[in-house]
């Protein structure tokens, strides 16, 4: 007997949303070429809600030397474009009775943009931030987190991430997983879908 999809919860980065043209050479240019990785590591450490990324990014620019401020650094990490190919996707599918949410690993600063700034109520039920939740992908806590909220058994869920640790933890939780790969096209992606029985693909 087939599990009736109830939910569609999609990752933001990499999935619905992508760095805008130009984002990596702009980090080189402002701190050199390991500079994002260093700032991806102290973003690591808030991603719960649990420490100020603030603190954290100040004493990495004085330690490295780097005329920058906080806030110019916040808004070259807000530099974001919307994947409109992936909202539509997710339209047809909300159109079709499934519930669609966002699953998505964010600090404070950069997710308070999100929410104030891109139209994410418009095509979404729900949004979830690791920082809202206090649990950060791939941890199974926080799917169980989303399931739960949702209403929903684990089974009645579709999570599609571009990072395949995270789509572990989502099936560790009992949720039906898909890896969306930089490799893999739109088309391979709604096969994927369609096969689990997500419909409106």
């Amino acid at each position: 007997m087939s599990i009736q999809v109830k939910a569609l919860v999609l990752d933001a980065d990499g999935v619905v949303q992508h760095p805008s043209l130009g984002w990596l050479l702009g980090w080189a240019r402002m701190g050199g070429p390991a500079f994002i990785k260093e700032i991806s590591r102290k973003e690591d450490l808030t991603l719960t809600g649990e420490q100020d990324l603030e603190p954290l990014i100040t004493e990495l620019l004085a330690e490295r030397g780097l005329d920058l401020t906080f806030d110019e650094v916040i808004a070259h990490w807000c530099s974001i474009d919307l994947d409109d190919r992936m909202l539509e996707l997710s339209d047809r599918v909300r159109a079709s009775g499934v519930r669609i949410a966002m699953g998505t690993n964010q600090n404070p600063y950069r997710g308070r943009f999100m929410l104030d700034n891109l139209p994410y109520d418009e095509h979404f039920d729900a949004l979830f931030h690791s920082w809202q939740i206090g649990y950060a992908k791939p941890d199974p806590a926080f799917f169980t987190h989303i399931v739960d909220a949702l209403g929903i058994e684990p089974q009645e869920a579709v999570f599609v991430d571009d990072m395949a640790p995270n789509v572990a933890g989502a099936r560790r939780a009992g949720l039906q997983a898909v890896h969306f790969s930089r490799l893999d096209t739109y088309g391979e992606l709604r096969a994927k879908l369609r096969t689990l029985g997500v419909p409106g693909i």
